[in-house]
């Protein structure tokens, strides 16, 4: 921020959220909020707060209260200082300041840059007099400029302890870690290890953004994870958006045939209608000249009866036989002439229809399955041997019309391996129909190389099978190493756990150094933390190493058998666990992992037990009985198994999700599958459990049945040797990262 515009929203910034006033004394909380001494006492009182803690007005965070219990022992901002004094210098115009020797108010004022301080135009006199203040520098404050402005936020820091008040903060005392005077150096800290303040500073800001950097990549990552939600949603509304058009167009599909048909039925019957009609109006029309001719003949007859006299009604007997045998004619016409029949129209249902659209869904909604690594197992004697597992289901859609079976992203078939060769993980299969009817099956593995399948699908083996399938040999490569015999930071004596986060920071534990130091994926030192000692934040001899769900490092602390709790820049949190038998207690913990649910396992070598804490250090369960271990180093989780590498009896043991004891693998010995004291584990990407054979000087790979897949190492100095390797971990890449005890480095392997 420029200053200027700091100059324009100065008030705001050195106001209290407390008090809302300017600030006096303030003091910074852990948090970095800051607020008043008075205002923090008052609200510490006010709220409950733990023992020794207090929570941030602002965020509700809870800090530590300093060790004396007096809050105002927490640090001094002196930049909040600083610009309380700027404040004071640029309003003074419509103000007066207060004289910091004689405590008198006035409009004429000056300022001195290096005691700190307001003088009134009486005391400046006095105060430039002195000759300890010649080189002092003194403005008056109507007449400071920008320039001015910045060098009074850039003015020296003072100690605050009594009587040292005017002498500057000029070292660094790293066995207090905290910032010191020349008469403080001389009075309390003899002996201890001091630095120059800039130098410390300058190595402390290192530190601090390569912090800063790491947090941003985490917000990247999780601003990503939003933006992907984001998409992900959009999809989702656009897939149901779909599925509805999808729906609605084939329930108008059907509509539309049966539209079509109900109208073809209705042309038929109008083309009846209209040839019968024709019929009938023609024999309609017939019928009545016939019936007109004859009602004719009828008239006449009649008339002749009526006006005839006798003689002439004889004379006429013939005339009225042909009139009367017309009307004979016409009546047996009528009588011969039955038309075809009535037409008798009739809809005859489809009962076989109409129940099958009562009982049968036009269609259905479903969520298509995606294959999963984890739905197909392998079995074999190594990674160019591997037999895929029995079962693994796939989208396929049945027969088609001709009877054959199609591929489609609809229904779900079981594919069912039964060759002897095929690779050790595969991550997807497609399958699809063939021109000659079957079908064809293609695996996308992790990995490289030809070898075959054979397929049944739904118990059914299919013609051209066996099939190619991509697979290659493992083999790892070493990259670099680093670290060196040395107490010096950067430098590495007797590496012992190992542990990578979700930033790929690789941390590692010193057992002679007595501390941590943590680097970046390529080798590069960020920043240590720890020293000799039984103080919190202090180690003796500390092995195991973890970083838990929230990024904080876990240490097991052995030599004072308990477990510390630090941030990622290394702070100390918390600590759990004391020499002892007890649930509670530990003796010489040595490695650490994290469960599925967050909570941590304990490796208790000591007690022979494997124990699980939750995050803030409760205990939960222990695994192993009586004689069940005899030197358990290290405990790591896969699925609903635990395994446990038990160094004094020389092999692995597995567990089940209660602490059942199901099987071991491994004796003593250097061959294949043998072990010499095997220390930490860890789980490849490909779901291989690998294993730090420490006195065999190697790591040895193994499916979770205890069959070796793989080994690497010899022992040596070069790269790609080992001499005791303790730990082992793997980075978001796959990179293999291996600390070597006797060697004083860690590895990275590809």
């Amino acid at each position: 921020m420029d200053i200027r515009t700091l100059l324009h929203n100065l008030r705001e910034e050195v106001s209290c959220s407390v008090c809302s006033s300017i600030f006096t004394d303030p003091k910074q909380l852990p948090c970095l909020h800051s607020f008043c001494l008075q205002c923090l006492t008052q609200w510490r009182r006010a709220s409950y707060n733990g023992r020794g803690t207090i929570k941030c007005p602002n965020c509700l965070a809870l800090s530590k209260v300093p060790e004396s219990g007096d809050l105002k022992d927490l640090p001094t901002s002196f930049y909040l200082n600083g610009m309380i004094d700027v404040l004071t210098i640029k309003e003074c115009n419509s103000g007066q300041v207060r004289c910091g020797n004689c405590d008198e108010k006035s409009s004429e004022s000056s300022y001195c840059f290096q005691c700190c301080a307001f003088w009134c135009e009486e005391c400046v006199s006095g105060h430039n007099i002195i000759r300890s203040n010649k080189d002092h520098r003194v403005l008056a404050v109507k007449e400071f400029q920008d320039k001015d402005y910045e060098d009074v936020l850039k003015r020296p820091v003072l100690c605050t302890k009594q009587r040292h008040q005017k002498e500057e903060l000029k070292y660094f005392c790293k066995d207090c870690e905290a910032a010191v005077c020349q008469t403080c150096v001389t009075l309390e800290h003899t002996g201890h290890v001091l630095e120059h303040i800039e130098e410390a500073a300058e190595r402390q800001k290192i530190q601090m953004r390569s912090v800063i950097e790491t947090q941003r990549k985490k917000l990247q990552a999780k601003t990503n994870a939003v933006s992907q939600l984001k998409e992900d949603c959009a999809k989702v509304i656009q897939q149901g958006e779909e599925v509805k058009r999808n729906a609605e167009t084939f329930a108008n599909s059907i509509i539309s045939a049966m539209e079509a048909k109900k109208r073809s039925i209705f042309e038929a019957v109008d083309n009846q209608t209209k040839k019968s009609l024709e019929r009938l109006t023609k024999q309609k029309t017939e019928m009545e000249y016939e019936a007109n001719a004859t009602e004719s003949s009828l008239e006449k007859a009649d008339k002749l009866l009526t006006r005839s006299v006798n003689a002439e009604i004889v004379q006429l007997k013939k005339t009225f036989a042909t009139i009367v045998g017309g009307v004979s004619e016409f009546a047996e016409t009528v009588y011969r002439r039955d038309p075809e029949g009535l037409p008798v129209f009739a809809f005859v249902e489809n009962q076989k229809m109409l129940d099958y659209v009562n009982t049968e869904e036009f269609g259905s909604f479903r969520i298509l399955q995606q294959t999963k690594a984890s739905q197909s197992v392998a079995e074999g004697q190594g990674l160019n041997d591997a037999i895929v597992g029995r079962e693994a289901q796939f989208v396929l859609t049945t027969k088609d019309a001709k009877g054959k079976l199609c591929y489609n992203e609809s229904d779900l078939v079981t594919v069912d391996v039964v060759d002897e060769k095929a690779m050790k993980s595969v991550t997807e299969v497609l399958v699809k129909n063939s021109k000659d009817g079957f079908y064809e099956i293609t695996y996308f593995p992790r990995d490289y190389g030809t070898c075959k399948v054979g397929v049944k699908i739904n118990g059914e083996s299919i013609r051209g099978s066996p099939f190619p399938v991509q697979v290659k040999s493992m083999k790892f490569t070493p990259l670099l190493s680093f670290g060196k015999k040395c107490s010096s930071v950067r430098m590495l004596n007797s590496p012992c756990g190992l542990a990578v986060n979700d930033c790929n920071e690789i941390a590692v534990t010193e057992l002679s150094n007595h501390r941590v130091q943590l680097y970046t994926s390529d080798g590069n030192y960020l920043r240590s933390f720890g020293r000799q000692g039984s103080k919190e934040g202090q180690f003796n001899k500390p092995t195991g190493i973890a970083f838990d769900k929230n990024g904080h490092i876990l240490v097991a602390d052995s030599g004072n058998h308990r477990i510390q709790i630090f941030s990622g820049l290394g702070e100390y949190l918390d600590t759990f666990g004391k020499q002892g038998n007890l649930n509670q207690q530990l003796c010489n913990p040595h490695g650490l992992s994290i469960d599925s649910d967050g909570n941590i396992i304990v490796a208790d070598s000591g007690n022979k037990l494997i124990k699980f804490f939750s995050p803030n250090g409760e205990f939960l369960m222990q695994i192993g009985e009586q004689g069940s271990f005899t030197c358990p180093t290290h405990c790591v989780q896969y699925g609903e198994n635990f395994i446990v590498s038990d160094g004094h009896e020389h092999c692995i043991k597995m567990f089940d999700g209660k602490g059942n004891f199901k099987f071991a693998f491994g004796k003593q010995g250097g061959g294949e599958g043998e072990f010499n004291n095997p220390r930490c584990l860890s789980m490849s990407k490909s779901g291989h459990l690998m294993v730090c054979d420490s006195w065999n000087n190697r790591i040895q790979i193994f499916e979770l049945n205890g069959k070796l897949v793989y080994k690497f190492g010899t022992k040596g100095e070069n790269l790609g040797e080992f001499k005791l390797p303790s730990a082992i971990a793997v980075l978001s890449n796959g990179r293999i990262v291996v600390s070597e005890r006797y060697n004083d480095r860690v590895q990275l392997f590809d």
